[in-house]
């Protein structure tokens, strides 16, 4: 995608940090054992700026959802800042924040879970128009009701539907007219074509492309599929084990990935690779699958096929070093000690 990206951004994030206590022993006890912590985002930074989408990409755990909850406030963050139109919203309290929740929105990624099963279409619709538009006569709901299954191209007939009544695609686009009728300016959308046939999936893209150019949305895009988030987003952000590793263009990723792990996250090789471990139980020829955090240094390392074949390098384990995110070109920027 292509389009200019004004100055000023919508939402700033900075170093970032969400720390979850790790369940140990009888009964999942909490463990007093300040190592046992599970850093899920830690220090994660970027900007996204109105009418942009800007792709979070990475493996299951990576902390992307954890990232998108945050923003949403569904999660209290362990530190750094949120900033939502230059307004610091991290420390904000539910009350503070409830009037920001109808311009920022989300997408959840189990249609299944986000749309209740006992409510028809045409209700969960109005339900969620009320909270915009508190004192809409009927009239004026029905009206807002039938223009929003039209934004989707969705027949009204289907209103009068429960959503187990549904395809996948159809609850889809009735998960993302119930964020449209709140009127958005900020969407975080996690794994939205997930379960999905690809036919549907590219309906979903380019719906989700044609309602931002319509209304100048914002997105925080989230999947584990780097040849989507391409499709989809003018920046992508790939993340990996709770840290960005790798920012810039999407089309320049894509093209010419600078971290090792976005060239086999590309490529699919760690896909491929799990697959591999699962059937026959070992561990992969390119670094050793271990998704255990390093206590220092890069935390990639372990899996690199860089660091394996420069001899292991010291640099790249050294906890009072480790690598930042630094300019590469091409308007990118990449956490690493030796880039592609």
């Amino acid at each position: 995608m292509s389009q200019p990206i004004p100055e000023q951004p919508i939402l700033e994030v900075r170093e970032l940090r969400k720390h979850f206590a790790n369940r140990r022993g009888l009964l999942g006890a909490l463990s007093r054992d300040a190592d046992s912590v599970i850093p899920a985002i830690d220090g994660v930074s970027f900007d996204l700026h109105e009418n942009e989408t800007l792709g979070l990409v990475g493996e299951s755990g990576c902390g992307k959802t954890t990232t998108g909850k945050a923003i949403l406030k569904l999660h209290d963050v362990t530190g750094g800042t949120i900033r939502y139109r230059g307004a610091d919203i991290t420390k904000q309290t539910q009350a503070q924040f409830r009037p920001l929740r109808r311009d920022i929105q989300m997408i959840f990624q189990d249609l299944d879970a986000a749309l209740n099963p006992k409510v028809r279409i045409e209700d969960i619709l109005r339900e969620a128009i009320l909270v915009r538009e508190p004192d809409a006569d009927k009239e004026t709901v029905q009206r807002r009701v039938y223009e929003l299954m039209d934004l989707v191209n969705l027949k009204k007939n289907k209103l009068a539907n429960f959503p187990a009544e549904l395809s996948g695609g159809e609850k889809r686009r009735i998960g993302i007219a119930r964020v449209l009728a709140v009127r958005p300016k900020l969407i975080v959308a996690d794994e939205p074509t997930s379960a999905l046939d690809v036919s549907i999936q590219a309906q979903v893209i380019n719906l989700m492309r044609d309602l931002q150019t319509q209304f100048g949305l914002s997105y925080l895009f989230i999947s584990h599929d780097l040849q989507l988030v391409e499709l989809m987003s003018h920046r992508v952000a790939v993340m990996y084990l709770g840290q960005i590793v790798e920012m810039g263009p999407a089309k320049e990723i894509a093209k010419t990935p600078r971290h090792p792990y976005t060239s086999i996250l590309w490529s699919s090789i760690v896909e491929k690779r799990s697959k591999e471990i699962a059937e026959q139980g070992s561990a992969p020829a390119w670094g050793v699958f271990d998704f255990e955090r390093p206590k220092g240094g890069c935390r990639f390392a372990p899996r690199c096929p860089v660091y394996a074949e420069r001899g292991r390098p010291a640099i790249c384990t050294d906890a009072v070093n480790p690598p930042t995110l630094k300019a590469a070109g091409e308007g990118r920027v990449v956490a690493c000690h030796f880039p592609l």
